[in-house]
């Protein structure tokens, strides 16, 4: 009699424990809806951003204040703000875009489809968004661990070795990638904040990366790419990554402030060994994982356009049975289109991994 007694409150404290985690996505979901609103004040909002983001989209400003249908987004740092945990994911727009491509939308939805004991967060440099296309809200309502925000990174890069560096403009200025600088810096710093995972917008998870503490993926024998970054806060692999740049920051030089840095540092962690060596044996350097290209970048970008071939069927799983991430190499792809019914590996991925999204990218066109 007791024994069923202890199974049936036991029975009732799980149930509650489910109950409450409901309540609590769908109270996430409201909440994240409810920040985002129509841009009545806009003129206020534009003169309250910060001098580098005013000179990230002072070719969006006018037509900030001529279209009615923005919507203004929340402030990261002020309205909402990370929790310090290995529960992050971070998405960065470093373009003042207040119209996400499609892409880039899947990617968001990827992370968080794969996640959703995560937080994902898609951090805007334009303070609003345009929701013509109803994408952001049918992603937000599939999805409660979505949060759409606006950057306030001035807060980001307090108290790091980046501080003067961001502050000095230098980044911005001389240059033909302020962008990439941008989010070069900003990568190691917010997971160095606040912990969990930074990922590049041109990526798609197949597979959750939850098992991985801290890492970082070699995209050739010698060499480690920042596209996908994973770390425990307050790591010094990302410490070391800002110093490196705070010394050797390079706005004009384009991969110097990118790959060449993480792979720099990791150098240093590994004390001069073989990168090759280390990641096949599946080791790391200083508690840091150097996992082989196959996790995150097992299309090398030399081949890039394998991501858009036509075939008869595409089999993600025999393909990509190792892997976690595809990395489609946006500055090399971007222009060729994802074309319905090309079963390439870059449509069925879409249509797996980021369905919302492929839905309303298709619903009026046969490419995106």
């Amino acid at each position: 009699m007791n024994v069923r007694k202890t199974v049936k409150d036991l029975l009732i404290f799980l149930l509650s424990i489910l109950l409450t985690i409901r309540i609590w996505r769908a109270a996430s979901q409201l909440s994240q809806t409810s920040e985002i609103k129509p841009a009545n004040n806009k003129s206020e909002i534009l003169e309250a951003m910060e001098s580098w983001q005013k000179a990230l989209c002072a070719n969006q400003r006018e037509q900030f204040l001529l279209d009615d249908r923005l919507q203004s987004l929340p402030l990261m740092h002020r309205e909402v703000t990370p929790t310090v945990h290995l529960k992050n994911i971070f998405i960065v727009e470093s373009a003042c875009n207040p119209q996400p491509l499609y892409r880039t939308w899947c990617s968001v939805e990827s992370w968080a489809g794969q996640h959703p004991d995560k937080d994902l967060w898609y951090i805007l440099i334009s303070p609003f968004i345009s929701d013509t296309t109803g994408i952001m809200k049918s992603l937000l309502d599939q999805y409660p661990n979505i949060r759409v925000v606006s950057s306030k990174f001035r807060e980001t890069f307090r108290k790091t070795p980046l501080w003067d560096l961001f502050n000095s403009d230098k980044w911005l200025q001389n240059t033909a990638w302020p962008e990439s600088n941008l989010s070069n810096m900003v990568r190691g710093a917010l997971v160095w904040k606040w912990g969990g995972v930074y990922t590049d917008s041109d990526t798609i998870c197949i597979r959750s990366t939850t098992k991985f503490t801290n890492a970082v993926g070699l995209y050739k024998d010698n060499g480690v790419n920042g596209a996908v970054l994973i770390g425990q806060p307050r790591h010094q692999a990302f410490w070391m990554l800002m110093e490196y740049l705070k010394e050797n920051f390079k706005g004009n030089v384009w991969g110097h402030n990118g790959p060449e840095a993480i792979t720099r540092v990791m150098k240093k962690l590994c004390k001069g060994a073989s990168f090759s060596k280390i990641a096949s044996n599946e080791e790391g350097c200083q508690n840091m994982s150097l996992l082989t290209a196959r996790h995150f970048y097992p299309v090398p970008f030399q081949q890039h356009k394998t991501f858009m071939l036509e075939r008869e069927e595409t089999d993600l799983e025999k393909l990509f049975k190792d892997s976690y991430v595809l990395h489609f190499w946006n500055k090399l792809t971007k222009k060729d289109p994802i074309t319905v019914g090309s079963k390439s590996i870059l449509e069925t991925a879409a249509k797996k991994f980021c369905p919302v999204t492929y839905r309303v990218a298709t619903m009026h066109s046969h490419f995106f």
